[in-house]
């Protein structure tokens, strides 16, 4: 029989539990809450090791978040809580309570803001104040709940922050509970079994430890990035539900940058577009492979934690037999709203598959897994200028031959599918890019014209447009390393970082067409392809498009004229393979209307060029 992982469960008893809920808060805040000696309203009851800022009984989560009890006007006073603030780097608090709460507990109400002390007094030190009440015991909206996690998220971004409600244990902990999941994508036990490990008896009852599990379930729902074909009577899969999802989870920039755009059609066009220019990572790629580098050291500190504490068994050092996969957060669903997990499984969790990516060349220290035991400090830094070589694949043996100059052999050239002639040395490129930076640019028509006069179509700009435009079924080998991403993206966060290390261009064009195809609803409707064909003739032919539609549009011609601009003579095959995932539901016997879709996209191709990406 297999051990199962311990369940969390409650840390107040049902009894007192029924208690709570049987008075009105403010009743049982008179009678049970100790008022004045009330022992969260002051350091009396607590050691020296439980108070992160002293004077309050407060614990580090992580590296970066406190949870703690609620201060008040006297306590900031007594023991300068704001120096404190200041000198631990905490730029952000984030207040649990709604006003008027635990009125008879400790000081009295600030009468201006309904708490025990005014943020006017942390905002005027440049701490900011992000208030998300809840009500003491119980759990709030899921919608709310994720607000709360992405400002916890964006707080971040601009230092420590901390978190509080009365007692710092209930509502706190939830909030930091779903942001462990949200950021590191561990399962709900994991996140609570971890965040009591910091912060004894954190997660004070059964609504709220329900509210984790629930609010896991929920983000599961949403990850989801290629829906699985097997599953015939699942949720329609359509451009908008897409845009839906991944609203309810990015925030900030991001968000403002993708929100008519799907962020997988996104970076893999923003990849393929550098990969065939032989440009350096943009800031979109980089941001998300530095992402997963910072969450590193915690998920490091997650994971021994647990181990520690037997709630996970010890890393195998040596993995035998094949790999399972845990598949995504959407699976956790058990009968009483709790979560079991086998410890052989547990084992197993890695980022990578041990299935064909023997091809993807990754350097040892680069684990994207949650439970990675390397340095941090060690991620490689991927440089897309490195990926622009005949092989496309870091340290391989070809890109090792052509950094020394040397000409690969003919077996080398034919795994590409390219003629021996077509490679050309690192240091000639390099040579003819430093001459031509040096000449004064002349005027040209367009972008396409001046890319094509700046770039010359090297071995990777001819394999990314091959990529693009074939038409006959991709290999095995291919199809097996894009589905493994596909698992990776829907199961885990670092999917997109794993995707982003990915350097073989008909692994992202068959990601990029797989996920046009598995739309239920296509971008284009019958409708929308008639209303294009009305309108050929206009400046702007998308124009008639909703602006989700045609910005997704806009995006993939963008990248199709970043990659032909260097292969002028594709343009016609990768359009022509783009109209079937565009339009599925439009017959193609009606050869009239997609001669006129190839001419609208053709017009709109000049019109966006390079702008969108």
């Amino acid at each position: 029989m297999q051990t199962l992982i311990p369940v969390p469960q409650p840390s107040l008893s049902q009894a007192r539990e029924n208690l709570v809920n049987a008075f009105p808060p403010r009743l049982l805040c008179l009678l049970a809450c100790g008022g004045i000696g009330c022992r969260y309203e002051g350091p009396e009851c607590w050691k020296l090791n439980q108070q992160v800022i002293r004077g309050i009984f407060s614990s580090w989560v992580t590296d970066d978040i406190i949870a703690m009890a609620r201060p008040s006007s006297h306590l900031i006073k007594k023991y300068k809580i704001i120096e404190q603030f200041q000198r631990l780097n905490i730029r952000s608090i984030i207040n649990m309570q709604l006003p008027g709460e635990h009125a008879h507990c400790g000081p009295p109400i600030e009468p201006d803001s309904g708490f025990t002390y005014s943020p006017q007094t942390f905002m005027d030190n440049d701490i900011y104040f992000y208030n998300f009440g809840m009500q003491d015991f119980n759990a709030s909206s899921l919608v709310g709940l994720i607000d709360g996690v992405k400002v916890l998220a964006f707080a971040l971004r601009e230092g420590r922050v901390a978190v509080h409600c009365h007692a710092g244990l209930g509502r706190s902990g939830v909030l930091i509970a779903c942001y462990l999941i949200y950021i590191l994508r561990i399962s709900p036990s994991e996140a609570v079994h971890y965040l009591r490990i910091k912060r004894p008896h954190s997660i004070q009852t059964r609504a709220q430890l329900n509210q984790v599990f629930d609010f896991a379930r929920l983000l599961g729902s949403q990850l989801v990035q290629y829906p699985d074909p097997r599953l015939r009577h699942g949720d329609p899969f359509s451009l908008q539900l897409h845009l839906n999802r991944q609203a309810l989870l990015l925030h900030g920039q991001e968000a403002r940058t993708l929100k008519q755009t799907p962020k997988v059609v996104y970076l893999l066009c923003v990849y393929l577009s550098c990969l065939a220019l032989g440009l350096p990572a943009p800031p979109e790629i980089q941001a998300e492979l530095d992402k997963r580098s910072a969450l590193r050291s915690l998920s490091r500190t997650v994971r021994e934690s647990l181990v520690s504490k037997q709630c996970l068994p010890l890393l195998r050092e040596c993995h035998q037999g094949p790999r399972v996969s845990l598949g995504s957060v959407s699976f956790w669903d058990e009968p009483l709203g709790f979560l079991t997990r086998k410890r052989e499984v547990l084992q197993d969790k890695r980022s990578y598959s041990d299935s064909d990516l023997s091809k993807i060349a990754v350097n040892q220290d680069l684990e994207l897994s949650p439970y990675c035991n390397s340095e941090a400090g060690n991620e490689r830094q991927v440089c897309v200028k490195d990926l622009t070589q005949p092989d496309l694949r870091p340290a391989s043996p070809i890109l090792a031959s052509i950094k020394q100059g040397l000409q690969p052999t003919k077996m080398e050239s034919q795994a590409l599918n390219m003629p021996v002639s077509s490679m050309t040395s690192s240091n000639d490129c390099a040579l003819r890019s430093k001459c031509s930076a040096r000449k004064a640019l002349p005027k040209y028509s367009s972008n396409i014209e001046l890319s094509r006069n700046l770039h010359n179509p090297g071995p990777a700009s001819v394999a990314v447009a091959k990529a693009l435009a074939d038409l006959c079924p991709p290999e095995e080998n291919i199809l097996q390393r894009s589905a493994l991403l596909q698992e990776e993206l829907n199961s885990s966060d670092c999917g997109w970082a794993l995707l982003l290390t990915e350097s073989d261009p008909q692994v992202l064009s068959c990601l990029l067409w797989t996920w046009l195809e598995r739309l239920k609803e296509p971008v284009l409707s019958a409708e929308d392809v008639d209303r294009l064909c009305c309108g050929a003739n206009k400046r702007k032919p998308l124009s008639v498009l909703k602006k989700p539609q045609r910005d997704t549009i806009s995006c993939l011609l963008s990248c199709v004229s970043t990659v032909t601009s260097l292969c002028p003579h594709r343009e016609d095959a990768v359009l022509q393979r783009l109209v079937p995932f565009l339009n599925q539901q439009c017959p193609h016997e009606e050869t009239s209307s997609l001669a006129t879709l190839m001419k609208v996209l053709k017009a709109s191709l000049r019109e966006t060029s390079h702008s969108y990406l």
